[in-house]
Order: C-alpha cells, then sequence, then structure tokens
C-alpha cells in the first residue's frame, strides 16, 4: 500500500501545533474543510485526520512528490517508512516508539490500522520533516512552506532579486485578469479598497463576540505589496478610527479567487457602500445601526424556477426584481439592504436563511414567480411563523394593489426560507409565468418598477419608516 505525506503534514500543523493558536478561530471548521497550502499551492487531502484518546492522527495514503518524500509500506512486518533527505522514519502498527535514523524515540500514540488507513501520530512528524507553518486567522487556512536544506554549496541568487518564478497572473474564465486590490484604507469614518482595474462586488456581513465585520470580495487578487506575512498572503494594520481597532485582510481562497478583508471592531456600527459596488475603487462609510433587509431573489444557475410562457425563465425575473429593490433601498438612509445573491448563483435555501440569521436582519423577503395552469394568475404572499403574520398582510396590501392582479391572499406553507429565518420572512409570488398575460406584465419594466416601488412601500411600513 503507498502512502502519502501531504495529508499528515496538512493535518499536524492544523491541529497538533495550532490548535493554541488559533482554537476559538477554527472552533466550527472541520478538519477536512479547511484551506490547506502547500508552497503556494492550495491541496484538498483524500482522507480526513482524527483524534483518539486526545492525540491528532493523519491517514497516510499518498507518496508526497511535492515533498520529494519516499513513503514504503511493509505488510509482513507492518511497518511505514519514510524517507526524506537524510531523514529515515520508521514506525510499526500499535508500537508507542519510531525510529529515526538509527535512534528509538517514543512516540505520542502508536500507530494504527483502521479500515486498510495507516494513521500516524502528527506531532511526530512533524517535528521530524523541517515545515515551516503559517495560520491564517483572516482566511481560516493553513500555509505551509518547506524549508530549504542546508548545502553550503549552493549558489544563492542575489540580493533583491527573486529566487523563484512570479505568480501568472489570476485570470478568470474568459482568460481576462481579475482585479488586483492594491489599497486597503481606513479613515476615521470611510473606508477604502481599490483595485487596478475591472470591477469589485463585495458581500458583507457582521459577526459577534467579539464585533467584526466581514467584507468578501469574489474574483478578486490581493497584491503581493499589501502582505505583511508572505507565507499566509495576509497582513494587517492598527487603525485609529474610532469604530475600528484593526484592519485584516487575505487572499481568502484561489480555487475561486477571493480576498477577505476583516475590520475589528470597536463599536457596534455598521458600514454601508456610498459608491463602487461594480467599479475598481469601492468607498464605504460607517453609521450607526441601521434596520438590515436581506432580499431574496429565488433559485439561479442551475435551478431555473419556472419557465414562462414566452420561453424566459423565473430566476431572471427573480433577480430582476431583486436588484430593482435593492437600488430602491439603498436610497433609504435608515436601511442597509442585502442581497443573497446579485448574479446568476445558485444558493441553497438554507444558505439564504443562514445568509439573513448571521446578519441578524429585521425583515427578510423572498422574490418569486408562480406557475401552475395556463388559466392561473394572480398574486399570493406566503408566511410560516408566527411573527410573519403582519409583516404578510401589509407586504400583500402593497403587492396586490402594484400588480392589479387577482387577489389570492396571504397563505401559511412551511417554504423553507420562511420557515428557518429568525426574522419576519415572506415570500411574494408576484404572477404566474404560465399565464400569457400574467408573463407578459412581469417581463414588462414599467410594470417591474411599480412592484418593486410597492415592495420597499411595505418594508418600510414593517418597519415604522416614512
Amino acid at each position: 500500500m503507498k502512502v502519502r505525506f501531504i495529508t499528515t503534514l496538512l493535518s499536524l500543523l492544523l491541529i497538533a501545533l495550532l490548535i493554541p493558536a488559533f482554537a476559538s478561530a477554527a472552533a466550527n471548521d472541520s478538519i477536512s474543510g479547511v484551506p490547506l497550502f502547500f508552497n503556494g499551492k492550495q491541496l484538498k487531502p483524500e482522507v480526513a485526520p482524527r483524534i483518539i484518546k486526545d492525540v491528532t492522527m493523519v491517514p497516510v495514503r499518498i507518496i508526497a512528490e511535492e515533498l520529494g518524500s519516499k513513503v514504503q509500506w511493509d505488510q509482513d512486518a507492518q511497518m511505514v517508512t519514510i524517507v526524506k533527505n537524510e531523514t529515515k522514519i520508521e514506525m510499526v502498527i500499535d508500537r508507542p516508539s519510531a525510529v529515526v535514523n538509527g535512534v528509538k524515540t517514543p512516540l505520542d500514540a502508536a500507530p494504527l490500522l483502521i479500515a486498510g488507513n495507516t494513521l500516524l501520530p502528527v506531532r511526530f512528524v512533524a517535528e521530524n520533516m523541517g515545515i515551516e507553518v503559517n495560520w491564517n486567522a483572516v482566511s481560516r487556512a493553513v500555509y505551509l512552506t518547506e524549508k530549504p536544506a542546508a548545502n553550503p554549496g549552493t549558489v544563492q541568487p542575489p540580493a533583491g532579486q527573486p529566487d523563484a518564478p512570479a505568480d501568472k497572473p489570476a485570470v478568470d474564465a474568459n482568460g481576462k485578469p481579475l482585479p488586483v486590490i492594491q489599497k486597503i484604507d481606513l479613515s476615521s469614518s470611510q473606508l477604502l479598497i481599490k483595485a487596478d482595474t475591472g470591477e469589485l462586488k463585495p458581500v458583507t456581513f457582521s459577526l459577534n463576540d467579539p464585533s467584526r465585520i466581514v467584507i468578501d470580495i469574489p474574483n478578486a487578487v490581493l497584491d503581493p505589496s499589501l502582505y505583511t506575512n508572505k507565507a499566509s498572503k495576509s497582513g494587517e494594520t492598527v487603525s485609529d478610527s474610532v469604530y475600528v481597532s484593526k484592519v485584516r485582510y487575505s487572499q481568502y481562497n484561489v480555487s475561486p479567487h477571493s480576498v477577505r478583508v476583516v475590520l475589528d471592531m470597536k463599536q457596534s456600527v455598521d458600514l454601508s457602500w456610498d459608491s463602487g459596488v461594480g467599479t475598481a475603487a469601492l468607498t464605504g462609510a460607517f453609521r450607526q445601526a441601521q434596520y438590515k433587509v436581506v432580499i431574496d431573489p429565488g433559485h439561479g444557475d442551475q435551478d431555473p424556477g419556472a419557465k414562462a410562457v414566452n420561453g424566459r425563465t423565473e430566476k431572471e425575473f427573480n433577480l430582476t426584481m431583486g436588484l430593482k429593490v435593492y437600488k430602491l433601498l439603498q436610497e433609504v438612509p435608515q436601511i442597509q439592504p442585502f442581497l443573497t445573491r446579485s448574479d446568476d448563483t445558485f444558493i441553497p435555501l438554507d444558505n439564504r436563511s443562514k445568509f439573513a440569521n448571521d446578519r441578524n436582519a429585521n425583515v427578510f423577503v423572498s422574490i418569486h414567480g408562480n406557475s401552475y395552469l395556463k388559466t392561473s394568475t394572480g398574486t399570493e404572499t406566503y408566511y410560516y411563523k408566527a411573527d410573519s403574520v403582519a409583516f404578510a398582510d401589509i407586504m400583500h396590501k402593497h403587492l396586490a394593489a402594484a400588480t392589479g392582479l387577482p387577489d389570492r391572499g396571504v397563505r401559511q406553507q412551511p417554504f423553507r426560507v420562511v420557515k428557518t429565518t429568525d426574522m419576519p420572512a415572506v415570500l411574494l409570488e408576484v404572477g404566474y409565468l404560465s399565464n400569457e398575460r400574467d408573463t407578459s406584465l412581469m417581463f414588462d419594466e414599467a410594470f417591474q418598477n411599480k412592484v418593486a416601488e410597492a415592495i420597499v412601500a411595505g418594508i418600510k411600513e414593517q418597519l415604522n419608516l416614512r
């Protein structure tokens, strides 16, 4: 049986060595769910490690070509042998000691053989393989860097010259270079995030205990000049803002690329984007807490929803309406709006309600188009929880008046997005895409604008805003 060493190293760093430093940060992560990087390359362990009697044990499955290690398995002797450079490690299943270069050494726990997987104690392997470890608290990822072997005969590159080829520019699916974020500045009341080019489309949410604002920017790259820790591709700055104590940022992911910025807050305030969403320069302002409204355009991507009689899809209608409502809500100073999706993306149902719950939203509105018979027509509003009855009545009053379609009333149904949200939540069925007249109206921009205004009016009434 062949074994790989990469998985061991990754898990090793994650659990045995790094838990004291970041236990609270990683408390909710499974080992296999933490991004792992080796020499800048993202890796994905094939077998999850496990903890046995307080000792982290890691399965070894694949020869580690990247490390240049050789791993051998002796079935008769039940022994694993790992050879790297001048180091030879021999370990036997169920034996609480190892032999390193001929010297017997005790182990924290004996290697195990479980369901065909050889499991090795993490700490011991780490101490003998010379791997540099960096934990990135922003991206919650482990970065591994192999230390160069000492070799007096090696000619070092001239000072100031790179010792490895530069990373290739990151590109999107069409080969177009992604925006490179070159500036993250924070003044007393304003945040600036600026890229060299392209479009920045941030997703912002808040976390409590301690208070933080998290800004995820998909399809973007962090300029290396911003790194204060090159191994983990991250950086941080101390702030003198009255609202923020520290700004942390990192290359959160590389598959696909995304940048994460975390603001450690001194007090609970909201961040709203005054300008720049969809451009290369984002400008955000801090304001006292606002009402948080989550708009959920139903369906998306591989889930098209109902097919309209004109050949178009429900997901298209839902997104168009969601964007219109979101834009109108941005004009209301007391409201901070959020979208569960802003493009043709599929979001699982539970993730939509979690999105709202994580932001402590005040209300949740899911927008849909209905479908049944070609003679079916009209507007319906759905709720499930008792705290949503009044909100559903308000929203339906405004919606039915705006559509002018037959009023099919307010109904209770255990739709997932209105059942698992923590705040008043409704699901709006604007009209029937199976009906020719309803569909004609629903894809008419004047009708859409009128309905969007009605949805905003209902939200404002629910929040007692003028």
